[in-house]
């Protein structure tokens, strides 16, 4: 069942029970690595666990609000007291309005500061407490989910994508000051991918079967994304086989972001 590519490595992956978490919490395991799964939603994050250790992997869920900083120092101190280190960070949850009302004008402070703390200030929490330890070990991987609308933002995402792009400038002024520690820290832009956020989404909409036919003919593979296919995207940047692959953000949609279509 074990591959290679993450062996003996420890990887923390936030939001991992379920969608792309999960998918990618389940492919490192299957590549070697003890995952540290984390989810708000403790019934998720145990059933992403079960599906790795079912499969002969190791794994452990910890649960922890990644825009709380007690609650995340507690984690990230828990996650080395059962693992031991951690040499893999990927900062994945995030979360945008259902409705796309998420306007400057529509947005109350507390829903502005709600995006911007889950999508921004939660890697921020992460990575200062798990930087520090990945210097001591000698180095790692960091990985944040940047997410297309950093780059072409859609109706009604304000703040998310106003977070989005400080999370991929985040991203690579990381790089700078960590590369001499050999930490990476790179960026990973999923398209549009059918996770349980995702169809909720599209099932918001006044006709979901025109939003989801709409988005698909603007994507040029013709194809919306699954979990796994972005899994893939970040286990490349997790393993040696991107060893010399730093600040740099990684799309994994399909075509999506290449230009009109």
């Amino acid at each position: 069942m074990t591959m290679e590519r993450l062996q003996g490595k420890v990887a923390l992956i936030t939001g991992s029970g379920s969608g792309i978490g999960r998918a990618t919490a389940i492919l490192f395991a299957k590549e070697g690595a003890q995952v540290a799964v984390n989810d708000l939603v403790e019934e998720g994050g145990r059933e992403t666990v079960r599906l790795i250790q079912a499969a002969g992997g190791q794994a452990d869920f910890f649960r922890a609000n990644v825009m709380n900083t007690d609650e995340v120092k507690r984690m990230v101190q828990q996650v080395v007291g059962r693992f031991g280190k951690i040499d893999i960070l990927h900062n994945n949850v995030g979360g945008w309005q259902r409705d796309q009302h998420d306007t400057v004008v529509d947005d109350t402070e507390e829903e502005w500061n709600r995006l911007i703390n889950l999508n921004l200030r939660g890697t921020f929490l992460l990575s200062k407490e798990v930087v520090p330890l990945m210097i001591k070990g000698g180095g790692g991987s960091i990985i944040n989910t940047v997410t297309t609308n950093a780059y072409m933002n859609y109706v009604g995402n304000h703040a998310y994508g106003t977070a989005k792009g400080g999370l991929r400038e985040l991203t690579r002024a990381m790089c700078l000051d960590y590369a001499r520690y050999n930490i990476r820290v790179n960026g990973l832009v999923p398209g549009e991918t059918r996770t349980p956020q995702w169809e909720a989404s599209m099932k918001a909409s006044p006709n979901p079967e025109e939003a989801i036919s709409s988005l698909l003919r603007k994507i040029p593979a013709g194809r919306f994304s699954q979990p796994e296919d972005i899994a893939l995207g970040a286990l490349f940047l997790a393993s040696d086989d991107s060893r010399y692959v730093n600040g740099h953000i990684l799309f994994v949609d399909g075509g999506l972001t290449a230009g009109f279509y």
